[in-house]
């Protein structure tokens, strides 16, 4: 029954460590796949797949704007200047940026 445990139990553990290393991303991460609902950021870098990078640009998401995420999640709702539109997590993953909590408005660069 002992040998039987740990097999029982490894998709929890795979998973609670799937989360935990997760979290710690967020605390490091300036990317805007964490940025949450109501926050602000400034775009610093897109990094990437060139035409994955070329596509964002066309979007609106280019170094220097300011992105407002309306909607955390897959896909991230996010307002750029005036358009709004949804993109995916590993898109958003390559925006690289400062996000500024709240409501506060983003310092020009």
């Amino acid at each position: 029954m002992n040998q039987r445990q740990p097999k029982r139990f490894a998709f929890w553990r795979a998973k609670n460590k799937k989360q935990d290393t997760h979290a710690e991303h967020e605390m490091h991460c300036t990317a805007l796949c964490c940025a949450k609902h109501g926050e602000r950021a400034n775009v610093v870098q897109l990094v990437g797949d060139a035409a994955e990078a070329a596509r964002l640009r066309d979007l609106g998401i280019c170094e220097g704007a300011t992105v407002q995420v309306l909607r955390d999640g897959d896909p991230l709702i996010v307002r750029v200047a005036d358009a709004r539109f949804g993109i995916g997590r590993a898109a958003a993953m390559n925006v690289l940026c400062e996000i500024h909590k709240g409501d506060a408005e983003c310092p020009k660069p």
